[in-house]
């Protein structure tokens, strides 16, 4: 998403800065001016896409309504009731994430909640005709954005056997050790810095000067994202209900108050 990481001289944020290094005024606004195009940009691309989930949903045939006694029931499957009540879930809190979000993740985790919901609704349909469900594609670590990390194959203690087999360096061992798009893995295999999603944080680059700076997204503390370890929520079914909650916009306090 962001090329330019000459801002990344700290990543350590509300921290003592390890580096004699401190952004000049105009460096701080170069970071917070492309924050906020990359924001606008981010904004209308995952509004496409929970608006074009959100057409999928309401045009589907669904097994069941919530509060609707007429609805037809997903013959009393209680992982059918499970798997729809979470997918309403989600979408519900894709919508609210795009509507609240306070930084680029935020974002990210609307349109991954969006998505993670169409596939889960797909799985119920497939499970209730009597066929398997195809398996979920396994998200990019580096940006949850980006084209799936897999497309199936050999089970996962099969591909760790056949990758230990062909490494032959610690670029081969850092492209295995996360999930990446075959974009991000060329570039790590390469030696350069993949496409990595960025997050605004407050870092202390001196011990009177805080600054906003732009870090991995996955290197924001969890007290004050929900996303750092979740991959912005593609791990885990618990993320919908935590932003139903609020807890993204009581963690994002957290960070401004830093």
């Amino acid at each position: 998403m962001l090329k330019r990481w000459w801002f990344m001289g700290v990543l350590r944020p509300a921290m003592p800065a390890q580096r004699t290094w401190e952004p000049s005024k105009e460096e701080q606004q170069r970071v917070l001016d492309e924050w906020e195009t990359a924001r606008e940009r981010l904004e209308r691309l995952v509004s496409a896409r929970v608006t074009a989930v959100g057409d999928v949903l309401r045009a589907a045939e669904l097994p069941v309504g919530r509060g609707d006694a007429d609805a037809p029931r997903p013959g009393g499957d209680a992982q059918d009731e499970r798997d729809y009540s979470w997918v309403l879930d989600a979408f519900q809190a894709a919508g609210k994430l795009l509507d609240e979000a306070a930084d680029l993740p935020d974002l990210a985790a609307a349109a991954v909640l969006a998505e993670r919901a169409l596939v889960r609704f797909a799985a119920l349909h497939a499970r209730r005709a009597g066929q398997s469900a195809p398996r979920p594609p396994e998200r990019c670590y580096y940006n949850p954005l980006h084209t799936a990390a897999g497309s199936g194959g050999p089970p996962a203690r099969k591909q760790h056997r056949q990758r230990a087999r062909r490494r032959t360096g610690p670029r081969e061992a850092a492209a295995d050790r996360r999930p990446a798009c075959p974009s991000c893995r060329k570039a790590i295999l390469a030696g350069q810095q993949p496409d990595v999603l960025p997050a605004l944080v407050p870092v202390k680059v001196s011990r009177l000067r805080t600054a906003r700076m732009l870090v991995p997204y996955y290197s924001v503390p969890q007290q004050w994202s929900l996303w750092s370890v979740s991959a912005c929520g593609a791990y885990g079914d618990e993320w919908p209900g935590l932003v139903l909650r609020g807890e993204h916009r009581r963690r994002a306090a957290a960070a401004r108050k830093a």
